[in-house]
């Protein structure tokens, strides 16, 4: 999780009501992400489960997004950030999440693109904008965008429903992805990445992960806030 991932879904849940039960699918806090705000801090008056492969801070349930243990069409919002590249067989959690969202249900999705490996407990996939369109095939597409540099963009987010949403609140949806695009996707973190060269990239991340769980462990932070 990124702070600038936080924006956007200030901004989406600000623009229109994100139907419950909400899943957040990669919700263990790592470190070097447990000084941030919870997710589920968004959603303080929704029904909030936080999934992953493994119970840990942030996690409510352990779930496998190949084969998800949830009824069919019993989920409201799915969430997954900066978690898809870690899917071994993403068209296939695409399909699991098609199956249990509810009509009108809605996922939004980020992965990181130019960014160094790192193993969540591994790191297959880097995605395009056109990806994410073809991962959504099966679902209406709401918004889908690349952000950074136009051949070698930070990030890609994308946002579909299940069925279609009304005109008004996909109109919504995708005015806040364009506008987070445009104006809050970026920090100082991705001015670095654009213009890091890639050794000094890779050595200065594995260092910032290193400090921040020093950091962590300093400071007691061993559940999720």
């Amino acid at each position: 999780m990124r702070g600038t991932l936080l924006t956007l879904l200030g901004d989406l849940t600000r623009c229109t009501q994100l139907p419950e039960p909400v899943y957040e699918f990669g919700a263990f806090r790592v470190p070097g992400q447990r000084h941030l705000p919870a997710v589920r801090d968004f959603f303080s008056h929704k029904t909030f489960v936080g999934c992953d492969l493994r119970m840990g801070p942030g996690v409510d349930e352990v779930q496998d997004l190949h084969a998800l243990a949830i009824p069919d069409g019993s989920v409201g919002t799915v969430l997954l950030f900066d978690t898809i590249e870690h899917v071994r067989a993403p068209w296939q959690a695409l399909a699991e999440i098609h199956r249990v969202l509810k009509p009108g249900g809605v996922v939004i999705m980020t992965s990181v693109w130019y960014f160094p490996i790192h193993a969540y407990p591994d790191d297959y996939w880097r995605f395009t904008a056109s990806a994410f369109r073809t991962l959504f095939e099966d679902f209406e597409t709401v918004s889908v965008a690349m952000c950074g540099i136009q051949r070698l963009p930070h990030t890609v987010v994308g946002v579909a429903s299940k069925g279609p949403l009304a005109p008004d609140a996909a109109a919504a949806i995708d005015r806040a992805v364009q506008a987070w695009r445009v104006h809050g996707s970026r920090t100082w973190k991705e001015s670095v990445l654009d213009l890091a060269p890639p050794l000094l990239l890779v050595h200065g991340y594995h260092w910032f992960l290193q400090a921040m769980d020093r950091w962590d462990r300093l400071l007691g932070r061993d559940v999720a806030r």
